[in-house]
């Protein structure tokens, strides 16, 4: 009698690799209530992004006020080269800070710039 099959799950697609990244469940809304407490995060991201390379956006993305204080805020990343956003990509993907694991996944220029010109807004 055979095994009976298994079900493979259809793979996501994977966003190509590019020089941004977005980093996710780093820190939530009640983290970043005051322009202080965004300019802590993004001095604290970017110590720890130099460390891949050369920065040259970073950007808190903040969740629309009255959110749940535990929703997540979104961090945005511009490197200036491919082999940075990469060694950044797999150093902290699934990395524990703060007792949270960080998502990490690669965006679009379009993406990037739509969501930091919303939360200039």
């Amino acid at each position: 009698i055979a095994p009976p099959m298994q079900m493979q799950q259809p793979q996501q697609p994977v966003a190509p690799a590019t020089c941004l990244l977005e980093l996710s469940n780093m820190c939530t809304a009640a983290e970043v209530q005051s322009q202080q407490d965004v300019h802590d995060v993004t001095d604290d991201t970017k110590e720890e992004m130099d460390k891949y390379g050369t920065v040259l956006r970073l950007e808190v993305i903040r969740p629309p006020p009255g959110s749940a204080p535990s929703t997540q805020v979104f961090l945005l990343v511009q490197f200036d080269a491919l082999d940075s956003s990469a060694k950044a990509f797999e150093s902290l993907q699934g990395r524990t800070f703060d007792g949270r694991i960080v998502g990490v996944r690669y965006i679009a220029e379009h993406e990037f710039d739509a969501r930091a010109a919303a939360e200039h807004q």
